[in-house]
């Protein structure tokens, strides 16, 4: 029993450090993508979304601090995460849609 623990502590770590990458790249790619794009896209403004994946990204990159409240999986740095991929999940594939972007990452 006493091996299960820190094989959980290393995964609540590498869970941690992809949910802040993740939220790093879904703000990077926020702000690569034109303003006029998510109106056409009927998604909410660029800036609230930038909004979005940034206070989430922040709370992902939070998350990866080992000891902090906002560990992963805390509640929000689940809601955080959600924040993310619903951005990466809906918002960007309509944008790449509507800006004619290909269908590669």
């Amino acid at each position: 029993m006493t091996f299960v623990l820190p094989i959980m502590d290393y995964l609540t770590i590498a869970i941690g450090v992809v949910g802040g990458i993740v939220g790093v790249v879904a703000f990077a790619d926020a702000v690569t993508r034109r303003t006029d794009a998510y109106p056409a896209a009927d998604k909410q403004t660029k800036t609230t979304w930038l909004a979005i994946t940034g206070i989430s990204g922040v709370v992902l990159v939070l998350g990866m601090i080992p000891g902090s409240l906002l560990r992963a999986p805390s509640l929000l740095w689940l809601a955080g995460l959600v924040g993310v991929l619903v951005y990466l999940c809906d918002v960007r594939p309509r944008l790449r849609e509507v800006s004619g972007g290909s269908s590669s990452w």
